[in-house]
């Protein structure tokens, strides 16, 4: 069969233009990645108004599941505690949710540790903890913040964070933030960092935080209590702003409730190629 020239031609012409729009179209997705992070204050899995010793890790899992979270800052975790059966809380979730984690111990606590985790569907490369200083003559809970170094693809890496700010002192809180701030100018990589801030969007606390990070939130719902909540809490902030977009947020509520405190999730962009 003799096929006609004019015909082949168009043909070649049009595979390569086909070629040609594919392999733009695939730049163009690899130059994006898409994913959601959540930050949720689980008060070591104690539900409101049950029993000092009711631990309910179940639904904490559940809660985060359902989200679709890729990466979760968790604040208020056991580890080893007797006032939680001794389970190393972040690992007994970890092993529910498929998922890489790390700990960060703010204080000795109960016979074991409280503090800070990272839930992580992607590989974590990177962790450590940093202590947060206090103001001087401070006498409370000593508190802390911890950072992972997360790959997402082969080609790209952010740093993740989770933090829980001291709840008595608003000069502390400003302090801590302060030192926050001065450690995320040192990261060589796009960071989004979560946590119980324990300060209001008016605070100097959120001022100092705004004068580096993006916050994820423009509707700036309330996080806390659980029924009726009134005030915002719990944030994710990142940086640079040039770096991720905020694709969606929201507060999760549902009727049934593992913490004092409702989670809050963000899809995010990396728009970055890394």
């Amino acid at each position: 069969m003799i096929l006609n020239k004019r015909l082949l031609a168009g043909c070649f012409v049009a595979a390569a233009f086909f070629t040609a729009c594919k392999s733009s179209q695939t730049k163009q997705d690899q130059s994006k990645k898409n994913f959601k992070v959540l930050t949720y204050n689980i008060h070591h899995a104690n539900p409101p108004g049950e029993a000092k010793d009711y631990i309910d890790l179940d639904t904490i899992a559940g809660t985060i599941k359902n989200s679709g979270a890729d990466l979760v800052a968790i604040q208020e975790l056991d580890s080893v505690a007797g006032r939680s059966g001794k389970e190393f809380q972040l690992k007994v979730l970890a092993g529910k949710l498929g998922m890489h984690y790390y700990f960060g111990k703010a204080i000795d606590y109960d016979g074991g540790g409280y503090g800070i985790g990272i839930l992580s569907k992607y590989p974590i490369l990177e962790t450590r903890t940093v202590p947060l200083e206090n103001i001087a003559g401070f006498s409370g809970e000593n508190r802390a913040f911890i950072i992972a170094k997360v790959q997402l693809d082969k080609q790209r890496q952010i740093y993740f964070g989770s933090t829980h700010l001291d709840v008595t002192t608003a000069k502390n809180r400003d302090f801590q933030a302060a030192q926050i701030v001065k450690e995320a100018r040192t990261l060589s990589l796009p960071f989004i960092i979560g946590g119980d801030f324990n300060a209001l969007d008016t605070s100097q606390t959120v001022r100092t935080l705004q004068s580096y990070f993006s916050d994820a939130s423009q509707l700036k719902a309330p996080t806390i209590p659980t029924h009726k909540p009134r005030r915002r809490i719990d944030y994710l902030w990142y940086a640079p702003a040039g770096s991720f977009k905020v694709i969606s947020e929201k507060v999760l509520t549902g009727e049934q409730y593992g913490s004092d405190h409702l989670p809050f999730l963000a899809s995010f962009e990396l728009k970055t190629e890394r």
